[in-house]
């Protein structure tokens, strides 16, 4: 079984969706965690979210997000963890057989929900770019799963980038080591911004010694939809340019007792971990 950490910051809505689509899609996340921060107007919503989801466990974020991330892993009955932001949706059913491929191939250093052979853009600084596997790289393990090797493409391609927070699986003890390194230095450099874009960043400087294999399933199963930017760090990153909602406007909608049904929304041809979905579809 696999423990899900979700982070989280001022989007209920969104929130609400993401923890659907786990329930509904992802039957080996036996243990999931919201570690979350709410300003003021929103703290309410998220008590709501923690009445209409009792069996998920919310830590409100302390001081450091790398020492809570940290205490949750270490705390995790689980052999693998798997991380997500609250804008990711587990849009297909994943296969129950993740266990026992991290569990077969040593040198896989992670499992990634979000990567496929549909994907073939890549969005960097406000640009598309083709990013589509060469066919030669990609082994297959079995009829539904493949793995490669992430030094196969240039760093910055997804295909090479196996230290992600969307929907990355990994091994607890290889979290735990990284993590601890980078509570570390969180004491040191006081001033970084306490985000998971943040800890994307950091999580960086272990790719060069990481273990060389990427694996995923042949079709991805999680989807980043990035329709508004609740964070102070990363400003280049896309949000917003397709189906933009400022996340108020989603409070309000959310306080009046409207969700986001995932059956109603229209997943389309996904060909980047980065889509924006059009959430209004599924209001109900």
């Amino acid at each position: 079984m696999i423990t899900a950490i979700v982070y989280s910051k001022d989007r209920p809505l969104q929130l609400d969706l993401c923890l659907q689509s786990i329930s509904k899609n992802f039957d080996q996340a036996s243990s999931v965690i919201v570690i979350y921060k709410a300003t003021d107007i929103y703290e309410e919503s998220y008590r709501t979210l923690q009445s209409e989801h009792p069996y998920i466990n919310f830590i409100l974020q302390g001081d450091s997000i790398f020492k809570d991330t940290l205490d949750v892993i270490s705390s995790a009955e689980n052999d693998f963890v798997c991380l997500f932001t609250d804008d990711d949706i587990v849009y297909q059913k994943v296969p129950n057989i993740i266990y026992d491929i991290l569990k077969a191939e040593s040198q896989i250093h992670c499992f990634s929900l979000r990567m496929g052979v549909n994907i073939n853009k890549r969005y960097h600084e406000g640009h598309l770019y083709e990013d589509t596997p060469i066919p030669s790289m990609l082994q297959r393990i079995d009829e539904q799963n493949m793995c490669w090797a992430k030094t196969l493409r240039e760093y910055g391609s997804y295909w090479s980038y196996s230290l992600s927070v969307d929907g990355h699986i990994f091994r607890k003890k290889d979290m735990e080591l990284m993590f601890d390194e980078m509570w570390y230095l969180n004491q040191r450099y006081t001033d970084w911004e306490q985000t998971p874009n943040r800890i994307e960043s950091v999580m960086q400087r272990f790719w060069t010694d990481s273990k060389p294999l990427i694996a995923s399933f042949i079709n991805s199963v999680v989807v980043n939809s990035p329709n508004n930017r609740v964070q102070d760090s990363h400003l280049s990153n896309r949000f917003g340019e397709a189906y933009g909602y400022d996340a108020d406007t989603l409070l309000e909608k959310y306080v009046l007792g409207r969700r986001i049904n995932i059956d109603k929304l229209n997943f389309g041809q996904i060909e980047c971990p980065h889509t924006e979905i059009n959430l209004m579809e599924g209001l109900k």
